[in-house]
């Protein structure tokens, strides 16, 4: 019984490799979701963070950003974990950005924690790192938005050079906008799109 299975040549298998590399890419499933969870809890204790120093009640700020945590991540976590009871799968993209963005969570406690003890305003730092990793995601998915949001992460940490430590978090909160927000809804928008092709 003979094959009805054409044998490839190694140009062609060549090709295909490349376009099984191509689509893998495309299906990374980076949907926005968690760049629009944590752009939107930063920008709100940023801006509540500047209310409660303009009011003097600034001794209350760090209970806003150790709220966060107990918002983001089991909020993140059901969302996660709704995705994989759907059956989706993670590709070899989605666990190496896994990995950057864990690596860039321990950055940032040791940055947070280094500033604390060395009384500096730490969103200048977070900046930048929030920056290489938002610029670094964006190289992964192949996402320009992305990259220019970590563009504006570097020069919004410039910028902060010449500004008082409370209206950096006005900086932080405009650069998250247009570096985290921005972006998630384009991937929201995108991802939806693509569901039904």
């Amino acid at each position: 019984m003979e094959s009805n299975e054409k044998k490839l040549s190694p140009e062609e298998s060549l090709s295909l490799i490349q376009a099984m590399i191509a689509t893998a890419k495309n299906k990374v499933s980076e949907n926005g979701f968690h760049l629009l969870l944590w752009g939107v809890l930063v920008i709100s204790c940023c801006l509540i963070n500047y209310l409660f120093i303009k009011m003097n009640l600034g001794n209350w700020a760090g209970i806003v950003w150790l709220i966060m945590p107990f918002i983001g991540v089991p909020a993140g976590s059901l969302y996660e974990r709704g995705r994989k009871e759907k059956g989706l799968v993670k590709t070899h993209y989605d666990i190496h950005i896994s990995y950057m963005w864990l690596s860039y969570l321990f950055s940032l406690i040791v940055v947070i924690v280094f500033c604390s003890f060395s009384q500096i305003s730490a969103v200048p730092f977070i900046l930048i790192i929030t920056g290489m990793v938002t610029f670094a995601t964006g190289k992964i998915i192949q996402f320009t938005p992305l990259l220019i949001g970590g563009v504006i992460f570097w020069l919004s940490a410039l910028v902060c050079i010449e500004i008082k430590s409370e209206e950096q978090l006005l900086i932080q909160a405009g650069s998250i906008l247009i570096g985290y927000i921005v972006p998630g809804v384009l991937l929201w928008r995108k991802s939806k799109a693509t569901q039904y092709v």
